[in-house]
């Protein structure tokens, strides 16, 4: 491209309105909105850069080609004579192609999303004060597709602010995290789990009255602005306050434990790890090795951690209802230059191991050996908790260690579920597979990132990627016929195939094996769907929303409600759900493409101009002829097929 300098020359700030700066902290004046409204949607492209006919159309789409071309061009021109006159040279343009130049700004909004991985409290406690108001709070240009994306752009950054600041609080004592819960409630008044978490700390401090109150006025606010009551479990919550006689006497441990059982995460007490050699540099080994697990699985917003006490402590211990879950413990051994680490996870309830694991390093790599170790054991240990809060047992070998960890890192990644994390975990599986070609988990691992991948939109819809899915899937289910998991994801690449029929029968099996297990409801609801039986497909959706309650696949199961609803001419009730799952996963282009059908079906006709403008600002080729089938399967019956793409044409998704 042309232009920049490819230096830092100043900054944008886009939350709380917008605004640029050059370098020495100077303000940047620039003329009208537009231009400002350029720089605002460049920051947040990929690279820093768009199409002409992209900015040409979401600033004046109104217009036809030529006028909305041309004034993009005087616009340009306007807002590099401004820049320039403020020093600086920052736009480019190549071809069809307009940018900021490579670093030459800093944009507050790029600091924020990066800053929200942090692995301490204090460094995402940094990033969270960059969000000092709405996104482009104020900023309108009136009625055109810009208002569309910024107010798409600004109930993500919201929703991603929220729950970050709710992972702050849970990881704050209850003084602290009261005051960030009741910033959340500033942010946005009518968020039930803000309520929620403020009560929970209410309680982990001891002031039972005050979280009574906070229920009221949490019902008093979704009366008066949705006319609705609380759900079922924040009520859940408020009846076990109006029963309960007694609280823990240890703040920090309740905070904890009563989050967790409040929340549905599990918690967990990791123990002193036996020295079993006795040398004494040993136990320095063992603690730092209990310390760095500790902080490892902290930093997993899904697990509450209690510290366990030491021996000689006189910290009062919580009674029974509140303590830990699960125990992590385990033993180091040495033997001349090599250590040997054994690892458990106990049920403590039933006293039986949900998990162990051998780790063998060598002492004059210790430090390494303990992050290795840590790593291990967080994704070990999710992924284990994950399968029992389904009731499953994973029945495919595990293979070797390196195979395991390449494995669970994949299904970590694979469980974000994010078009970068869905490419990341297919090239750990493959990566696995390459290593022990016939591990059946690797297998299966590789085939669903391939087609949730393709589902995302992070992999192009060729018949080579499903033909490869269904072929390791296959694979899979003829290697271990009892394993529901292997059935599920076998569903799922048939789906993805348009084989409905052969899809139902394997999540049937899948269910018949195991009838806790979520996804084979969830699967087999959007399946019945797809088929036209709405009755059946929403039973088993709510079956399965019912066992994967704050569940990784959640917002899936939610999603099969949807097409059950939309198909069962239920659309005020479909766009609910639906606005769930785009706030839930606002990558995942098939729920926003139903956002986009059940607003138009309901007449939310700006709603459903936002929609369709999301799923295009992720995936600029959907249009009508390859949206379904093609992106996704198609509704068998006619009628529900061409319902959904007369919606998503009023919604204004383009024509093929």
């Amino acid at each position: 491209m042309q232009g920049g300098k490819g230096f830092i020359a100043g900054r944008i700030s886009l939350f709380g309105g917008f605004r640029i700066e050059r370098e020495a902290g100077s303000a940047v004046w620039l003329t009208g909105k537009r231009g400002a409204a350029i720089l605002a949607y460049l920051t947040l492209c990929p690279g820093m850069a768009a199409p002409r006919e992209r900015l040409a159309d979401l600033l004046w789409g109104e217009s036809d080609s030529e006028h909305s071309r041309n004034s993009l061009r005087q616009t340009l021109s306007v807002l590099r004579r401004d820049l320039a006159r403020a020093g600086m040279d920052i736009i480019c343009s190549q071809k069809e192609m307009i940018g900021i130049g490579p670093n030459a700004v800093r944009v507050d909004v790029e600091d924020f999303e990066a800053g929200l991985s942090a692995r301490s409290a204090s460094e995402l406690e940094t990033a969270l004060a960059l969000y000092t108001g709405p996104f482009l709070d104020g900023f309108y240009l009136g009625g055109n597709a810009f208002d569309d994306w910024a107010a798409v752009e600004r109930e993500r950054l919201l929703s991603r602010a929220l729950g970050s600041l709710e992972k702050l609080a849970r990881l704050a004592d209850p003084e602290s995290g009261l005051i960030i819960a009741d910033r959340m409630l500033a942010m946005e008044p009518t968020r039930e789990e803000a309520y929620r978490l403020k009560m929970e700390l209410l309680v982990a401090g001891g002031q039972r009255d005050k979280a009574l109150r906070t229920f009221e006025a949490c019902r008093s606010v979704l009366r008066k602005e949705f006319g609705v009551d609380v759900g079922t479990e924040t009520r859940a919550l408020w009846q076990s306050l109006l029963s309960s006689t007694e609280l823990p006497s240890n703040p920090q441990t309740a905070n904890a434990a009563i989050a967790g059982q409040r929340s549905g995460r599990p918690s967990i007490s990791v123990a002193d790890f036996a020295n079993l050699t006795g040398q004494r540099g040993d136990d320095f080994f063992a603690k730092g090795l209990v310390h760095d697990i500790t902080t490892a699985l902290s930093e997993v917003a899904d697990y509450i951690v209690l510290s366990a006490l030491e021996k000689n402590s006189e910290e009062p211990r919580a009674p029974d209802s509140v303590r830990a879950r699960y125990t992590l413990k385990g033993s180091i051994q040495r033997s001349g230059d090599g250590l040997r680490v054994n690892i458990q996870l106990v049920d403590a309830s039933g006293g039986h191991n949900v998990w162990a694991q051998r780790f063998d390093g060598q002492t004059e790599s210790a430090l390494e050996f303990q992050d290795r170790i840590a790593q291990s054991v967080v994704l070990a240990v999710s992924l284990e908790l994950q399968l029992t809060n389904w009731k499953v047992r994973d029945k495919s070998p595990p293979g070797p260690p390196e195979v395991r960890r390449l494995v669970n890192e994949a299904l970590m990644k694979y469980f974000e579920m994010t078009r970068d994390s869905l490419l990341v975990s297919k090239d750990l599986a493959e990566k696995a597979l390459a290593i022990a070609p016939d591990n059946v988990r690797a297998k299966r691992t590789l085939s669903i990132a391939t087609t949730i991948g393709v589902a995302f939109g992070a992999l192009p819809r060729e018949q080579s990627y499903i033909d490869h899915a269904i072929e390791l899937a296959e694979d899979s289910v003829r290697a271990v016929p009892d394993d529901e998991i292997a059935r599920c994801i076998l569903s799922f690449a048939y789906e993805c195939d348009g084989r409905i029929e052969e899809a139902i029968v394997q999540c049937q099996h899948a269910i018949s094996l195991n009838p806790s297990y979520p996804s084979g409801h969830g699967d087999i609801s959007m399946l019945f769907a797809l088929r036209g039986q709405v009755n059946e497909a929403v039973r088993e959706a709510n079956e399965a929303i019912r066992l994967g309650t704050h569940d990784v696949i959640d917002f899936w199961c939610h999603h099969g409600l949807v097409m059950a609803l939309f198909a069962d001419l239920d659309d005020r009730r479909a766009l609910e759900v639906a606005r769930k799952v785009v706030r839930t996963k606002p990558g995942f282009v098939r729920g926003a493409l139903y956002w986009a059908a059940t607003a138009s079906a309901t007449g939310n006709n700006e709603e459903a101009s936002r929609a369709i403008h999301h799923c295009l600002s992720q995936l600029p080729h959907l249009n009508l002829g390859n949206v379904a089938p093609g992106f996704m399967p198609r509704y068998v019956r006619d009628d529900h097929h061409g319902r959904f793409l007369e919606m998503l044409s009023r919604a204004g998704l383009p024509g093929s």
